[in-house]
């Protein structure tokens, strides 16, 4: 009783300093693993039973003196978030590497604690850290534009790279926007200024957020040849790739040196993974290993999981605030993430990180919002005081701290340009100006809206004697990446004047903007105008001695944009590429500002265009017709912004189960709001085996190589009575294990077909090869 009482003197500064905000302390360490307490249950202590509370007593007596702990002080009320959060990121990390029986095998019992401390504990965690790839890389002492591309000094930087080199660093956390042309070098830029931050000491590495895996891809491959220069030559840098295909990536996986393991859980239960899975799991997962990495490349579906509600957001926000944060393509994102992202924003300044965000048609209204939740972050509040953004210049780069600095830059000479623009009254007659462009010699791109559309023109071009390559998503994800790199080839930076002759290739917008692609003619159909821009910038995008055109000519295959149009002034064109925009209103205002002025001149057009469509009185020029489909769209967003709002995170109720009702595994919860997919895993039947379509020595590699998505609406199953269907229950059981809900697709040898079910539970036919696609049938079976 005597020990006890000393035990309980030693113990009660510690919860009187927490008696306040004992919940910002002990949830973090006792439910790190996103189980939170139960909100009807606030008094943590009591709940403990005897036997629990003297075990603690005892287990804190023992270790106090060994760490000389003292109690710890009253607690800011405006710290206690940002202490939650940060203690469940580090609890959750630290555990991870704890349980790691690799690093930390198990001991005899009787060590004395201080000895196990010095002689085991401390080595072994040190050795720990530097396995994990946790102790960061040193930056390099050279910084600025040459030093990281490696170019001579005859090669000047542009002058968004040069603000990058020498704008002010805000003090604290900062939010740096770069708005500038399509290939103006936005990425450079923000890596100069991240390079800048790292020096300074207010990060220890960067992740960047990409809208798509193929725009993670490609500055992977980018990155893997320069991120070397941003750190001293004698550290050893990380750089990891971060999506659900990450592994798919040959760079990555030659740059991947941990082993893949499925560990058993804990007992009998599965879903309650042993620490060392996690570990090995999270380690080796690109998704989780990257925010921890000196070099981080990603979706942005990857750093949204941060702020919504699943089990190792902590840790994802831990990694993150460490990291200067750049999002690219920042206006690409629709209504719900758009919320995540301001979230996001909010989250990284309030936790101390920068964030660089990156756009070529940033409308006013987003750019407006990002700063807001900078806001919030920096002032720990929700209501916190409006920062003016005044400048309408274009290019244009903005430092925000306590105030906002706007500074215009020049656009890259080279990109400064004038691009006409044609209307094209229809598909047929689309096809007529890309057999003239042929007759020159041009490179021609023909973007249509819709995979079947695609599909169609590139059959009506083959039957008249054009060779078209088709490009969509509805390829296996082997053939996708193989098609890739041949049509990389052929219009690509390096591709010559011989390959490129009379090349005419369909695609839907896989060709927006993750390729870097030049073209001599491009035919589109109508889309929203940033998306315009954004496929405009794939027209004549580099440099090259002759072209069989005069001048760039952007044909946009539209329905005139007259005054009074009827309601269905899309749908008459486009019978299925209505449903894609949905938002036809949009679409006319585009129409309208493209065909009025008849060319867009760059940059002096970029923001009035963006603003005509988007700003704040581009409702007021709409003909009533067309007012419904505004309406809806408004309803849509902002039902959508509303459920996100209501799925993010809340940074002000910290890190508890009040914040959101539930919080699932990370491998289950979608940072997009979409409709329904489903993954089919295509393979060849024999009669007797069921193999993956892709070949690959890797199975499991060969199996996701071999993936094509589809709306679950247009097929959601495959057909009952399967001829492989034993063989393919088999299959996708071992996947369940693994929370994958792939779909085997037999195909025939030979023959290439299947049968599925589509959303309504009708099935219907579909045929596949390395030309065309997946293709369905028209009529059901």
């Amino acid at each position: 009783v005597e020990g006890d009482q000393k035990v309980g003197d030693m113990l009660a500064p510690l919860f009187d300093a927490m008696d306040r905000h004992r919940g910002a302390i002990l949830d973090p360490i006792l439910f790190h693993h996103g189980r939170l307490r139960d909100p009807g249950q606030p008094n943590i202590v009591v709940d403990f039973r005897s036997e629990g509370l003297a075990a603690a007593r005892t287990f804190v007596a023992a270790l106090s003196p060994l760490f000389q702990a003292t109690s710890l002080p009253p607690l800011r009320s405006s710290a206690t978030q940002a202490i939650s959060w940060r203690l469940a990121g580090l609890v959750a990390l630290a555990d991870w590497l704890g349980s790691n029986t690799d690093w930390f095998p198990y001991e005899r019992p009787d060590w004395p604690l201080a000895d196990y401390l010095e002689q085991v504990a401390r080595p072994r965690a040190r050795h720990a850290i530097a396995a994990a790839g946790l102790a960061p890389a040193r930056p390099s002492l050279t910084g600025g534009f040459q030093a990281l591309t490696g170019l001579p000094v005859s090669v000047a930087p542009t002058a968004a790279q040069a603000w990058a080199e020498t704008v002010a660093i805000v003090d604290g956390a900062g939010l740096y926007v770069i708005e500038d042309a399509m290939g103006s070098g936005k990425t450079e830029a923000a890596l100069v200024l991240a390079h800048r931050l790292l020096q300074a000491g207010r990060a220890e590495g960067i992740f960047v957020a990409l809208p798509t895996m193929a725009t993670a891809n490609a500055l992977f491959s980018r990155l893997a040849v320069i991120y070397r220069r941003m750190f001293d030559a004698t550290s050893q840098p990380t750089l990891a790739l971060a999506h659900s295909a990450a592994t798919l990536h040959e760079g990555f996986r030659q740059a991947l040196k941990v082993d893949l393991r499925n560990d058993r859980g804990y007992g009998n239960d599965s879903a309650e993974a042993t620490a060392t899975a996690q570990c090995t799991q999270w380690i080796a997962d690109d998704r989780r290993r990257t925010f921890f990495a000196d070099v981080g490349v990603g979706t942005v579906d990857q750093a949204l999981m941060a702020v919504l509600p699943a089990t190792h957001a902590a840790m994802r926000q831990l990694g993150l605030s460490r990291r200067v944060l750049i999002v690219d393509e920042a206006h690409a994102y629709d209504s719900y993430m758009g919320e995540e992202l301001a979230t996001l924003v909010e989250f990284q300044t309030a936790l101390g990180g920068s964030t660089i965000v990156l756009s070529a048609t940033l409308p006013a209204t987003i750019k407006a919002k990002l700063v807001d939740s900078f806001q919030k972050g920096r002032t720990a509040r929700q209501n916190p005081p409006v920062l003016s953004l005044n400048s309408t210049a274009y290019p244009l780069a903005t430092a925000v701290g306590a105030a906002a600095d706007e500074t215009p830059v020049r656009l890259r000479a080279d990109l400064a340009r004038t691009i006409a623009v044609h209307r094209i009254d229809g598909p047929a007659a689309a096809l007529d100006r890309i057999i003239a462009h042929v007759a020159t010699g041009a490179a021609v791109v023909h973007i249509r809206n819709t995979v079947d559309d695609a599909m169609e023109a590139v059959a009506e071009l083959r039957a008249r004697g054009v060779d078209a390559m088709l490009f969509h998503a509805r390829f296996a994800l082997g053939d996708r990446l193989a098609i890739e790199q041949e049509i990389t080839r052929l219009f690509g930076r390096n591709s010559t004047p011989e390959v490129r002759k009379s090349r005419v290739l369909v695609a839907t917008q896989v060709v927006e903007q993750s390729l870097d692609l030049d073209f001599d003619a491009m035919l589109t159909d109508l889309a929203p105008i940033d998306l315009m821009i954004q496929r405009a910038g794939r027209l004549w995008r580099h440099r090259r001695e002759s072209r069989p055109m005069a001048a760039p000519v952007l044909e946009v295959v539209s329905p005139e944009p007259i005054d009074a149009p009827t309601k269905d002034w899309v749908g008459a064109m486009f019978p299925r590429a209505q449903w894609v925009y949905r938002n036809h209103a949009i679409l006319w205002l585009s129409a309208r500002e493209l065909f009025t002025r008849g060319a867009v001149r760059m940059p002096d057009d970029m923001r009035e265009l963006i603003e005509a469509v988007y700003g704040d009185n581009a409702e007021e020029r709409l003909p009533p017709s067309l007012a419904r489909y505004w309406e809806q769209a408004e309803g849509k967003n902002k039902a959508a912004a509303g459920i996100a709002a209501m799925n993010v995170l809340k940074f002000h109720k910290g890190y508890r189960s009040a914040n959101v009702h539930a919080w699932s595994d990370d491998l289950d919860i979608p940072a997009r709001l979409s409709e329904p997919t489903t993954i089919f895993r295509l393979a060849r039947w024999d009669g007797g085996v069921l193999r993956p379509w892709s070949n690959d020595p890797d199975d499991r590699r060969a199996w996701r190589l071999s993936e094509v998505s589809v709306r679950s609406a247009q097929a959601s199953a495959r057909a009952p009575a399967s001829p492989a269907e034993a063989a393919a229950a088999v299959l996708e059981a071992t996947w369940r294990q693994r929370h994958d809900q792939a779909v085997v697709l037999p195909l025939t040898d030979g023959q290439c077909v299947s049968t599925l079910v589509d959303g309504r539970d009708r099935n219907l036919r579909v045929n596949y090869d390395n030309r065309t696609g997946l293709t369905f049938n028209s009529a059901k079976v």
